[in-house]
């Protein structure tokens, strides 16, 4: 489940996009810098785990023969990762993701949100206050890495 912040600096995905084709190793550095960027945040998330969040997650859960319970907190925690991808119909260019199904259902539901039209919850219980927490390092981190690939491509342009 992608997590974005909300801040917006305008032609970063063009920026990138522009970087693969320019310098291709110079895009693999620009990637490597964005997830050093999101590191604070992605560890600051992967230590708030409970051990078991809620007792029922203890038990085994297969629905259509796709195992999502018995909670494992090695699982949620190795499952956040810090992502950065330039397809096309992405709201997030740069962007921190939950893979393992349990800690989603655990992150977008609260007694008073089911699953269904709501699955991305407004107040999740780890991800968005620890991205909220963090949002001014990331968005600086964020923007001067931006900055430094604009004048790579300027500089191999001219």
């Amino acid at each position: 489940m992608p997590y974005g912040v909300t801040t917006q600096v305008i032609g970063v995905e063009e920026t990138i996009k522009e970087l693969r084709r320019i310098d291709p190793e110079f895009r693999k550095e620009f990637d490597r810098g964005a997830r050093a960027v999101l590191s604070p945040t992605v560890s600051a998330i992967k230590s708030q785990y409970p051990q078991l969040p809620l007792s029922g997650m203890s038990r085994t859960w297969i629905p259509h023969s796709y195992a999502i319970f018995p909670w494992k907190v090695s699982k949620a925690k190795s499952s956040v990762r810090a992502k950065v991808s330039t397809r096309k119909n992405r709201n997030s260019v740069i962007y921190i993701s939950q893979g393992y199904p349990a800690a989603v259902i655990f992150e977008a539901t609260t007694p008073a949100n089911r699953l269904g039209a709501n699955i991305r919850a407004r107040h999740q219980r780890i991800m968005w206050p620890t991205v909220d927490k963090n949002q001014g390092q990331i968005t600086a981190g964020i923007a001067l890495l931006v900055a430094k690939a604009e004048r790579t491509i300027q500089g191999r342009l001219d």
